[in-house]
């Protein structure tokens, strides 16, 4: 048996290639079909969960409420952030409102927070000497952030504002609410805290931030109930429809891998018989499987790119390396079947194929 160099080997698989005989398109287009989109099926799964999810955390249904009317310490609330994935703080109501000039007839409702509750209402400024106006109020009174509410008595400094929907179920009173940033001292009335993902650990941590004889009139309510309690978005992950991707996605392509090498069995018999090793061959065929099987992954990868795309942007990158993790799965399953059939082929079985034929 003769043994040809790597270059011609190469050179070989370029013009089977160029040629045809490698049947490139048609083996990338199912390749692409029936690998790709199973693991196309299963980026759609992850994209619903994490929309679920982030939806979920829009309307904050993560986040939890523990009330105490002036029972909770105001910096034990805020010392609940520095546990990994929590947020918190706390609210206080304040008797008298805020007199718009613009409404002389009525007053908003006031409330003290302390500078974590302008990261659980998804705004990023809690300047201490401005308010926080809803985004719905700030717009009626033509108030944006950076500029000055005129009052009955005196203006105040719009520091930011929040967005606060009534309509999707979430707890009453905040949409036509001044929220005024103080720093986390004294007692307040309740502690707002999120954690994420869901820990039933933090609503027992945050019953130490109450003071006093104030634990047996606490309560622990959810800010959003209509959107239940908790989501667990791990186990959304672990039981969705698709998680079996990743086996038929693999199981498929050594399937095609292996049917695809069959399909030349004749070819590749004829090579043996005019002195090539199984060696050679099989370098041969994985050389050529090469340009479908990466031509598939470049293809489905655009794909997944977009579907992904879709995705909350903190979990995108995540979802990315899980369905990439998928694709380098089928893509070395795929070469694997391509690798066992080359190497089962021998020149004995010539005229078996060649009669076959």
């Amino acid at each position: 048996m003769s043994a040809l160099s790597w270059r011609a080997l190469l050179s070989e698989a370029w013009r089977d290639c160029l040629s045809g005989t490698a049947r490139v398109g048609i083996l990338t287009v199912l390749a692409t079909a029936l690998v790709g989109g199973v693991i196309c099926a299963d980026a759609f799964s992850l994209r619903s969960v994490s929309v679920e999810a982030a939806s979920f955390r829009v309307h904050l249904g993560s986040v939890r409420v523990l009330q105490a009317q002036g029972g909770i310490d105001g910096a034990a609330c805020e010392a609940l952030s520095r546990i990994p994935g929590v947020r918190a703080g706390a609210v206080r109501s304040v008797e008298s409102g805020l007199s718009p000039l613009a409404l002389p007839a009525s007053s908003l409702p006031l409330y003290e927070v302390t500078p974590g509750i302008a990261s659980l209402l998804g705004t990023t400024t809690a300047d201490p000497t401005g308010i926080l106006l809803p985004e719905r109020v700030a717009e009626d009174l033509s108030t944006p952030h950076g500029t000055l509410l005129p009052l009955a008595h005196g203006q105040a400094e719009v520091a930011g504002t929040y967005p606060w929907d009534e309509n999707d179920g979430r707890r009453p009173g905040y949409a036509y609410a001044v929220l005024a940033p103080v720093p986390a001292m004294g007692t307040f009335d309740e502690c707002w805290f999120e954690s994420w993902p869901h820990s039933d650990d933090v609503d027992a941590l945050a019953r130490s931030t109450l003071v006093g004889s104030n634990d047996q009139n606490a309560q622990v309510l959810a800010m959003n109930p209509t959107r239940g309690t908790t989501f667990d978005a791990a186990g959304r992950l672990t039981h969705r429809p698709t998680w079996w991707a990743w086996i038929a996605a693999s199981a498929i392509g050594l399937t095609l891998g292996a049917a695809a090498t069959w399909w030349r069995r004749l070819e590749i018999a004829s090579a043996l018989h005019a002195g090539l090793r199984t060696s050679d061959t099989t370098f041969l065929q994985l050389v050529e499987a090469v340009a479908w099987v990466g031509g598939a992954c470049i293809v489905t990868s655009g794909i997944c790119l977009t579907i992904l795309s879709g995705a909350a942007p903190g979990d995108r990158a995540d979802l990315m390396r899980l369905v990439g993790a998928e694709g380098l799965c089928a893509a070395s399953w795929t070469l694997i079947g391509i690798a066992i059939t080359a190497m089962s082929i021998r020149e004995r079985h010539l005229f078996l194929f060649f009669k076959g034929r």
